[in-house]
C-alpha cells in the first residue's frame, strides 16, 4: 500500500487527474461487463427458455386432449366372448381355415395355409375395426399361386 501511495504522490497533478479519470472508467467497465451484462444475459436466456417450455407444455396438453378425444370417439362396442371364439367365428364368415391357433392369456397367435390376400386383409380389418382386437404383428410370405399368401403368424390381443 505504501508503494502505491508513493507512486501516486510521485505523479504530477495532471497525471493524477488522468489516472483518476481512467480509473473511474475501468471500475464502471468491470461493473458493467463483469457483473451487470452476465446477469442480464442470464435473465434473458431464462425468460426465453421459460417461454419455450410454456409453448412445449401447451403443445403437449393439446396433444393429450386430442388423444383423449380420439380414444373416446374411437371407442367401439367390443364383442364379448373368448378370443378363440371371436377369431374362429370371424374366420368362418370369411371362409378362412385356421391351421393352428395358440391362445396366450389375452393374446392369440394364428397360422394359416395359403389364403387369398384380399380376404385376409378384410378379415384382419374386421377383427380390428368391428371386434375391437389389436393387431400386434403379422408375418406373411408369398405363395406360388398368384393372389394367395402363406400366413406364418398373426398375433392379436384384446
Amino acid at each position: 500500500m505504501d508503494n502505491l501511495r508513493n507512486w501516486w504522490q510521485g505523479l504530477a497533478v495532471r497525471e493524477q487527474q488522468l489516472v483518476a479519470f481512467c480509473s473511474v472508467f475501468v471500475v464502471i467497465g468491470i461493473l458493467y461487463w463483469g457483473i451487470w451484462a452476465p446477469i442480464s444475459n442470464a435473465q434473458e436466456n431464462a425468460e426465453r427458455n421459460h417461454a419455450a417450455a410454456q409453448q412445449t407444455l401447451t403443445y403437449v396438453k393439446q396433444s393429450a386432449n386430442k388423444i383423449a378425444g380420439l380414444k373416446q370417439t374411437g371407442a367401439k362396442a367390443k364383442v364379448t366372448g373368448s378370443l378363440s371364439s371371436i377369431v374362429n367365428q370371424t374366420a368362418g364368415q370369411y371362409k378362412l381355415e385356421i391351421t393352428r391357433m395358440q391362445p396366450q392369456g389375452n393374446k392369440i397367435q394364428l397360422w394359416m395355409d395359403e389364403v387369398p390376400f384380399d380376404t385376409l386383409l378384410s378379415y384382419l380389418n374386421d377383427l380390428v375395426d368391428q371386434k375391437g382386437l389389436t393387431l400386434d404383428s403379422v408375418d406373411i410370405a408369398e405363395s406360388d399361386t398368384l393372389g394367395l399368401v402363406k400366413v406364418r403368424r398373426i398375433q392379436l390381443s384384446q
